[in-house]
């Protein structure tokens, strides 16, 4: 079987790991490409591995005539068609679990740097002021945190957010009870539910049709007056002028992103991106979909996607 590998497993760690798990399997080609470049090459070939910024289309998949298994060293995997590969038999393997840690970690970060009103300060202090009240934050201790997706990332920054002493709601459909219970969540029985009641609220949930635009002007107005918002899930899951409206009003408090609408974003695709150039609204923050990348995370996505391929290219085997 023949494995192409769009994205190079260099890492000095693990990548001779990985590479050594595909060969078992197979013969491997690493050539980093484009999109474009991807819909020629991936003719002759029984596997693909892409990263997120691939867009691996109906036709694409069509052009694959010998594809057996798509995959994507990143945890989402709506940049792929999933539900055509799969009617076409060809297998869909993700890095699911690697960026647990780093996403939740980074939730946090974003969130202290909001209420913290860090990057406020530091500015005035750049600007020569100097003073305990200049820029008073906000305590996360006692207030309540509602988590939209209690998946692995939502699980941890439930437990993260007990460690500061937080009350804890959750709302994820499709997850058991058993989950809420292990995170020491509140299990909320609708979104409305969470978002009346929490100071705080963060987004980790995957991007499917029925998540798509799912906080928008409506679930905004239900919020509370003052509400921080955190999204590292993906962009197109909030309306993004309705958050611009959100936080001209003064309903949100503060938004932080690490996604955007049509990523890489554009200022036409992206409002939020827009104002942020801009500098138009001094409590929206945006960082360019890094939430998932450590040092320690990245090894884990090469291992983890390079295992994938293996075992389900095995499968095919017998």
């Amino acid at each position: 079987m023949r494995i192409l590998v769009t994205v190079p497993l260099v890492d000095p760690d693990v990548g001779p790991q990985a590479m050594k798990m595909l060969s078992e399997v197979g013969e491997v080609d690493v050539r980093p490409m484009t999109t474009d470049q991807l819909r020629e090459a991936i003719r002759d070939y029984d596997a693909v591995i892409v990263s997120v910024w691939h867009r691996v289309t109906r036709d694409i998949i069509d052009s694959g005539r010998n594809l057996k298994v798509i995959g994507t060293a990143s945890v989402g995997t709506d940049h792929i068609d999933v539900e055509y590969a799969e009617s076409r038999g060809i297998k869909v393997v993700s890095a699911a679990g690697a960026s647990t840690y780093s996403v939740a970690e980074f939730t946090f970060g974003l969130l202290l740097m909001m209420v913290k009103r860090i990057p406020e300060n530091m500015g005035r202090v750049r600007n020569g002021e100097w003073g305990s009240l200049l820029t008073p934050g906000t305590e996360l201790f006692g207030k309540t945190f509602g988590i939209i997706g209690l998946g692995r990332i939502g699980a941890y920054v439930a437990s993260i957010a007990n460690a500061f002493r937080m009350r804890v709601l959750a709302y994820d459909p499709f997850v058991d009870r058993e989950r809420f219970i292990e995170a020491n969540a509140v299990k909320v029985e609708n979104l409305d539910e969470l978002l009346r009641q929490s100071d705080f609220i963060t987004i980790h949930t995957s991007l499917t049709k029925e998540s798509k635009g799912l906080i928008g002007k409506r679930e905004i107005g239900l919020m509370k007056d003052g509400v921080y918002i955190i999204n590292t899930a993906r962009g197109e899951v909030i309306d993004e002028n309705a958050v611009l409206e959100g936080l001209r009003s003064g309903k949100i408090a503060g938004y932080a992103a690490d996604v955007l609408t049509g990523e890489p974003p554009t200022e036409e695709s992206s409002p939020l991106l827009r104002a942020f150039k801009r500098g138009e609204i001094a409590n929206l923050f945006i960082t360019s979909h890094i939430a998932g990348v450590t040092r320690e995370s990245v090894k884990r996505y090469t291992l983890y996607v390079a295992r994938g391929v293996r075992d389900a290219l095995m499968a095919f085997r017998r």
